[in-house]
């Protein structure tokens, strides 16, 4: 128990000592002041360079946005240009079948008239 109140007792005698160490006031100088200011004009400078710089990469990006758009649009274009070109080509190569397609049909239902046979053919066909 002696050695408690022999270590509490030590303990309150030293805590002021401790604590003034503790409590050391750091002077301010006018040279620290002037070190922050300087720190802070560095960092404005720093940081209006990098919005110049992020200024730079937006605008870049938004050309190349527009390049990719205007490439859509070539392809696109490209796309249905083959598409148009196919159709009508189509339309175009059919054209003659069908005129000949025809004059079969009117030739096959003129001789039709003369062969009974033949018209019974057409009309199960749903031709007459």
């Amino acid at each position: 128990m002696k050695t408690i109140q022999k270590f509490s007792l030590l303990i309150v005698l030293l805590l002021p000592i401790i604590v003034r160490a503790e409590v050391k006031e750091i002077p301010f100088t006018l040279d620290d002041r002037d070190r922050i200011i300087r720190t802070e004009q560095k960092i404005e400078a720093v940081k209006t360079e990098m919005t110049a710089r992020f200024e730079g990469v937006d605008k870049r990006f938004d050309q190349l946005f527009n390049f990719l758009w205007a490439i859509i649009g070539i392809f696109t274009a490209m796309i249905v240009s083959v598409f148009g070109f196919a159709f009508w080509d189509r339309k175009l190569s059919l054209a003659p079948l069908k005129r000949e397609d025809e004059k079969l049909k009117s030739v096959l239902m003129e001789y039709s008239r003369s062969q009974p046979k033949l018209a019974e053919i057409l009309r199960n066909a749903g031709m007459l």
